[in-house]
């Protein structure tokens, strides 16, 4: 099992642009079957942290991980959304148990 974690810090963006990222990023799982398990929020700044949003996915292989990374609405919505306010962004994947 491979889980892909994304921190996404969109520092001065507005609540209306990171909602539209997490709606987004939302929809992966009904487009992508490769995608077991899938977890998308906001950050609540309960500890002054600096991520504005967090992506958890988990993949049966790297391949089904592979396939999300490429898959063309995946790539639409990075282009799309999250380039244009992200300010900071961190990946990675680790293999579980």
């Amino acid at each position: 099992m491979i889980r892909h974690t994304v921190l996404i810090a969109c520092e001065g963006a507005d609540t209306a642009a990171l909602d539209a990222i997490v709606d987004e990023l939302r929809t992966m799982p009904s487009l992508i079957p490769e995608i077991v398990d899938y977890t998308v929020g906001r950050n609540l700044g309960l500890d002054g942290s600096t991520a504005d949003i967090v992506v958890i996915g988990d993949f049966a292989s790297v391949e089904g991980y592979r396939v999300y990374a490429s898959h063309a609405e995946h790539i639409r919505v990075i282009n799309d959304r999250i380039k244009p306010v992200a300010t900071g962004i961190n990946r990675v994947q680790i293999e579980l148990d």
